[in-house]
C-alpha cells in the first residue's frame, strides 16, 4: 500500500470508514491529525473521518489547558480536547496525552471535576493511549 500523505510505499494503517481508501503510516498519520483507537477492535480514521468531540463547550474567554498553562483554541477540535463531564478542563491533545501516559488507567482522570469514567471512555474514543499500567 502506499501512504496518501508521504506517497511511499508500506502504509499499514487503513481508515475503517465505509469506502474510504486512504491508508497511511502510523507516523505519517499522528502527524496529519489521523486517530488511532488503543482499545476495542483498535480502529483507524483518517483526518476527514476520525472522529468529533459532541460536547458543545464554548468558552466564554481565553482559556488555559490544565496541563501547561498555555492558551487553547476557542471550541474542541483535534488539538484541543474538553472534558465531556464538566465541559470546563480544556486540554491540548499532547498534554493529556502526556499525563495518560503518566498517570496510566487507574490513575487517569479529569484534573478539574475528577471523573474517571466518563472521561476516559471519551479519551479513548478520540486516540488517547492510555496504558494499563
Amino acid at each position: 500500500q502506499r501512504c496518501c500523505i508521504c506517497r511511499l510505499r508500506g502504509a499499514s494503517v487503513t481508515c475503517q470508514r465505509r469506502r474510504c481508501p486512504r491508508s497511511f503510516h502510523f507516523p505519517c498519520g499522528s502527524e496529519r491529525g489521523c486517530v488511532s483507537q488503543f482499545f476495542g477492535e483498535f480502529k483507524s480514521f483518517c483526518w476527514k473521518h476520525r472522529p468529533v468531540q459532541r460536547v458543545r463547550a464554548v468558552q466564554q474567554e481565553q482559556t488555559a489547558c490544565l496541563v501547561c498553562r498555555e492558551v487553547v483554541a476557542r471550541r474542541p477540535r483535534y488539538d484541543t480536547l474538553v472534558c465531556p463531564t464538566c465541559a470546563s478542563a480544556w486540554f491540548h491533545r499532547c498534554c493529556i496525552q502526556g499525563q495518560a501516559l503518566r498517570s496510566a488507567l487507574h490513575h487517569f482522570r479529569c484534573p478539574l471535576c475528577q471523573d474517571v469514567d466518563a472521561f476516559q471512555e471519551e479519551m479513548f474514543r478520540l486516540g488517547i493511549r492510555i496504558p494499563d499500567r
